[in-house]
């Protein structure tokens, strides 16, 4: 332990070096303290965040009508359900909604044509795909009208997601709209026996 003695010698006789060390010291020890009074601030921070966000639920615990709402909603989402129709296959889901529009279009006695979107699966359980379409083509303004009112009167859900109509000599429109099928299995493809 020659290097511990040594150490020792030098420390008693140099007196900057025990200076140095006390500096270093203090530094340290008020780093440390500093570190905890960050600590104790975001802790102080987190106890108010907590506090406000009881006073919240306590607040809202006391609202009564929770079980008249829960009904309300049960209704919604039932009803909501009842107009997503089930299909077997996404091919199949595809193939109904694309007949449905060409009925559409055939009525409408215009020469417009339907492209089909690539499905998506909708948000939510796996079961549920959103299905695109495009109409387009020239069409009067009331006749388009008309698709519109039809499509957003339709039994099943369907909605109009964008409509571009230009007027003029030739008017022409380019529909957007979406139905949503409930796919058996998820959509999954279907394994061969």
């Amino acid at each position: 332990m020659a290097w511990l003695d040594k150490a020792r010698t030098e420390l008693t006789d140099n007196p900057r070096l025990r200076v140095g060390l006390i500096v270093i010291g203090t530094l340290l020890l008020l780093y440390q303290l500093a570190g905890l009074s960050d600590l104790r601030g975001r802790m102080i921070a987190d106890l108010v965040d907590k506090q406000t966000q009881l006073v919240r639920v306590q607040s809202i615990s006391k609202e009564d009508g929770w079980d008249r709402r829960a009904a309300e909603i049960h209704t919604t989402l039932e009803a909501l359900q009842a107009e997503i129709p089930e299909s077997d296959s996404l091919g199949l889901a595809q193939a109904t909604m694309q007949g449905w529009l060409r009925d559409l279009v055939i009525r409408s006695g215009t020469k417009l044509r339907i492209t089909m979107g690539t499905p998506v699966q909708a948000g939510g359980p796996a079961l549920y795909w959103k299905i695109p379409a495009q109409i387009s083509g020239e069409i009067s303004v009331d006749g388009a009208l008309e698709l519109v009112r039809q499509i957003e009167s339709r039994k099943e859900l369907m909605s109009v997601e964008s409509i571009r109509l230009t007027a003029g000599t030739r008017p022409s429109l380019a529909l957007d709209v979406a139905s949503y099928y409930r796919i058996k299995n998820g959509g999954a493809p279907h394994a061969a026996p």
